[in-house]
C-alpha cells in the first residue's frame, strides 16, 4: 500500500460477498489498492480494504467540507425523485434513512408528510450536529450493530451508503428484519455497467477507497435476492460520464481547501452519476 495509507488500517477480502467462490478477476490498482471483480454475478471489491475504524476515522477528517457541500436546502430538490418513488408508502410513515449524515433527507421526509422518522450515523459529528440542529432522532453507529426494533419500520433507505460498508450483504439482511411485513427498502448507489465506467475505467471518480463494493444490476439483484427481498423495481439513471465532484480528491485537501458547494450543485452532481436504484419489498408491498 502507498505512504499515504500507512495510518490507516486494511485487510485482504480474497473473496465475492455474495458467496460466489470463483476465483475473482484483478482488473486494477489505483491508489495502492486493487480491485477485483467476482465472474459469476459482476460485484467489484476492493482488497485489501479498509476497515470500519478506518473509514470512521476518514468521515471524522473530512466532516467540515462534506458539512458544507451539504448545507440544509430550502426547497429538496435533491431529494425530489427519492420521495415521489416512497410517496405511496407515506402513509405508513416510519422512515429510517441509513447514513443519513447530518439528516437533510430526514427533513425533506418530514416536509413531504413524513410523521416518524430516524436516522443511522457512523460519523460522531455529524451525529451531534444533526441532533443539536435540528432535534433529529438519529442514531450513532454502524447500522448491524445497532439495537433498533425488528419488524418495524415501513421504509429503509441507502443513499450513497452500500458501496461504504463493509458487508453488504448483511447490511440488506438487517435492513430485511428491521422492515415490516409489506415495507420496502430503497437504495441509490453507482452502477459500473454504465457510460462512465467503460470511458473512464479506474479514472472514475466512484473508485476510491473507501468505495468498498460496487455493484452490476446483476450483482445487485442477487444480493437482494440472498437478503429475502423480491424486487419491485430495479432502475438505471444517469448518461453523462463526468463528476466534478471527487470524494478522494475532497478527502485529500481537507487540510487546505474549504469547501462550499451549494445544494443545487451537489444535486446536480449526484443526478449524473449512472445510478442503481432498486426497490425492493419485504413481503407483498402493502
Amino acid at each position: 500500500m502507498t505512504s499515504r495509507f500507512e495510518q490507516h488500517e486494511a485487510i485482504p477480502i480474497p473473496a465475492c460477498n455474495l458467496g460466489h467462490t470463483t476465483t475473482p478477476r484483478y482488473k486494477w490498482n489505483k491508489d495502492g489498492f486493487d480491485y477485483l471483480q467476482c465472474p459469476t454475478c459482476g460485484l467489484i471489491w476492493v482488497s485489501p480494504q479498509l476497515t470500519d475504524r478506518a473509514v470512521a476515522q476518514i468521515y471524522a477528517s473530512s466532516f467540515k467540507s462534506k458539512q458544507q457541500a451539504h448545507e440544509r436546502p430550502t426547497n429538496f430538490l435533491a431529494y425530489r425523485s427519492r420521495l415521489r418513488r416512497l410517496a405511496p408508502f407515506r402513509q405508513y410513515s416510519r422512515l429510517l434513512d441509513v447514513g443519513c449524515f447530518t439528516g437533510n433527507f430526514l427533513l425533506a421526509a418530514q416536509a413531504d408528510g413524513w410523521r416518524d422518522v430516524e436516522g443511522t450515523e457512523v460519523s460522531t459529528p455529524a451525529v451531534e450536529f444533526a441532533r443539536s440542529a435540528y432535534g433529529l432522532n438519529i442514531h450513532e453507529g454502524d447500522l448491524g450493530s445497532l439495537d433498533l426494533p425488528l419488524d418495524a419500520y415501513d421504509v429503509v433507505t441507502l443513499s450513497d451508503v452500500i458501496e461504504h460498508v463493509s458487508d453488504p450483504l448483511s447490511t440488506m439482511q438487517r435492513a430485511y428484519q428491521l422492515l415490516r411485513p409489506g415495507g420496502v427498502l430503497y437504495m441509490d448507489t453507482p452502477h459500473v455497467i454504465s457510460l462512465p465506467y467503460f470511458a473512464l475505467k479506474q479514472q472514475w471518480s466512484v473508485f476510491f477507497p473507501w468505495h468498498r463494493t460496487l455493484f452490476t444490476a446483476r450483482s445487485m439483484r442477487t444480493a437482494l435476492t440472498q437478503a429475502g427481498f423480491h424486487i419491485d423495481h430495479l432502475s438505471t439513471v444517469g448518461l453523462l460520464p463526468f463528476s466534478t465532484f471527487n470524494a478522494w480528491q475532497a478527502y485529500m485537501a481537507e487540510s487546505s481547501i474549504q469547501h462550499t458547494s451549494a445544494i443545487a450543485q451537489t444535486s446536480f452532481v449526484r443526478q449524473h452519476r449512472n445510478r442503481l436504484r432498486p426497490l425492493a419489498g419485504s413481503e407483498t408491498c402493502q
